[in-house]
């Protein structure tokens, strides 16, 4: 889909750069040494003048491609900038960057920013198929397929990692600094932009409404204040907003977002330009007079965070879960004449007490960390290769933490596949209906994941969303 229009974000979605276009162009003598340039003609863009023509008339190994030329000095820019939230996009990158924030597209579901040339994960989505394989924010993907991805841009990392529908990706994982590298296999699916789950929870004579919102999108608002609505002649008496991975989107959408909750004449946010001018939203609706809880962790990034910390700040709101990411900046996107585009930071953003959480994130009211098996992934098996009695693995070792999880008895969890973790498995296959042989093959391997999921999936094991749910019924 390609618009002529700005787009103000506050998503910290794929990529980052900034751009200023080669201005008129140099015809050099036949000894590069002797062209010249005057700056008087060209200004500040002489010397990006004359390498380009450098490089178009003498370079041995240049074959013609005078874009990929442009596009690098564009990236080069943006990369000066230091700003991993500000993107140079190609004509296929910017259609590829508005189908990620409105349409549905095959990939395996998460965002991703660049930290110091590493492709980095923000959060997966809900019930994607990154979050489905274990996937975590602030995982770093070191390879793709079995290349190695530092140093690469984000629109190659992640057109590697996106494909057709049914096809898989296997990706090189680094989590909390380990060097040891966890493999996990993703299958792609056609992600649905659907922003806005609810559902109505029990909780003694309490009716407690939740609202999973995994993206602020374009209609997100719209679905937000038609789901309460909802849930309101249900007999909700209070609510639970869930944005826990939830990676940012449109200021307009959570700015409607507050004001629908919050009382008259509060402060949502303060944008501020590089000028120091600034725009101030506060709400005007009547908002809601029943508790409202927010849940937030390490994935709740931008637009996630004013809402967070509108509801924080305005006093009477607990706020749950763990500090969230630290983005504080707003960019905007810009069509460009040939149908490229920028997305460049051009504004920060206050908190209604002027605070600015920019890589420190909003700290909780109340700090709940998620159970311990959250963190534990797929277990992927090494190009089909099964594990067995006597090997030393990783994956042996998540596969063990799993079991532990799953009530089945493990005498060790370092990686060792020991006589106990023999038991275990065997004890497992039995339970799932699978030939007990103690050796974990790919149908066991899958078996254990789905066990994972479903457990993760049970919201009594949710910390998180339990403490909420006990802070509502008191």
């Amino acid at each position: 889909m390609k618009r002529k229009r700005v787009l103000q974000l506050v998503g910290s979605f794929f990529l980052g750069a900034v751009v200023t276009l080669l201005l008129s162009l140099v015809f050099p003598a036949k000894n590069p040494a002797q062209t010249i340039v005057s700056p008087a003609n060209y200004g500040e863009t002489a010397s990006i003048n004359q390498v380009y023509e450098a490089l178009k008339t003498y370079h041995y190994f240049y074959e013609g491609d005078s874009q990929s030329l442009i596009d690098g000095a564009i990236s080069g820019m943006i990369e000066a900038l230091g700003d991993p939230h500000s993107t140079y996009f190609t004509m296929t990158d910017y259609e590829n960057f508005v189908e990620h924030l409105e349409e549905t597209y095959s990939g395996i579901g998460c965002e991703v920013t660049n930290v110091n040339g590493y492709t980095m994960i923000v959060s997966p989505f809900p019930d994607s198929p990154a979050d489905e394989a274990g996937i975590l924010a602030n995982d770093l993907v070191i390879e793709v397929d079995g290349e190695n991805v530092v140093g690469q841009n984000l629109q190659e990392v992640t057109s590697k990692i996106k494909g057709p529908v049914g096809s898989t990706v296997i990706l090189g994982i680094q989590r909390n600094d380990n060097p040891e590298l966890i493999s996990i296999e993703v299958t792609r699916q056609a992600i649905d932009q659907e922003t806005v789950k609810s559902e109505l929870i029990p909780a003694g004579e309490d009716l407690i409404g939740y609202l999973q919102i995994s993206t602020f999108g374009e209609n997100t608002a719209n679905e937000f204040k038609q789901a309460i609505e909802a849930l309101e002649e249900q007999g909700m008496t209070s609510l639970i907003v869930d944005l826990r991975n939830n990676s940012g989107g449109y200021l307009t959408s959570v700015v409607e977002m507050v004001d629908y909750i919050l009382p008259p004449d509060q402060v949502i946010t303060t944008i501020e330009s590089r000028d120091g001018s600034g725009t101030t939203y506060k709400t005007t609706s009547e908002g809601k007079d029943y508790p409202v809880v927010t849940l937030i962790n390490e994935g709740s990034a931008s637009a996630s965070e004013i809402f967070a910390a509108a509801m924080k700040e305005a006093g009477k709101y607990d706020v749950i879960g763990t500090t969230s990411y630290g983005k504080g900046t707003v960019q905007v996107s810009m069509p460009l004449d040939d149908h490229s585009s920028l997305k460049i930071t051009t504004q920060v953003w206050k908190t209604p007490n002027g605070n600015w959480i920019n890589e420190e994130g909003v700290t909780p009211t109340i700090e709940v960390e998620a159970p311990e098996f959250y963190y534990y992934y797929q277990v992927y098996l090494t190009d089909g290769a099964p594990l067995e009695f006597d090997m030393v693995d990783t994956a042996i070792k998540n596969a063990q933490n799993i079991l532990k999880t799953l009530g089945y008895n493990v005498g060790r969890t370092d990686g060792y596949f020991d006589e106990s973790t023999v038991s275990a498995v065997k004890e497992f296959q039995v339970d799932h209906s699978i030939e007990a042989t103690g050796v974990i093959d790919n149908k066991t391997a899958s078996e254990l994941t789905l066990a994972l999921r479903e457990k993760i999936r049970d919201k009594q094991y949710d910390t998180q969303l339990q403490k909420a749910i006990g802070m509502l019924q008191q």
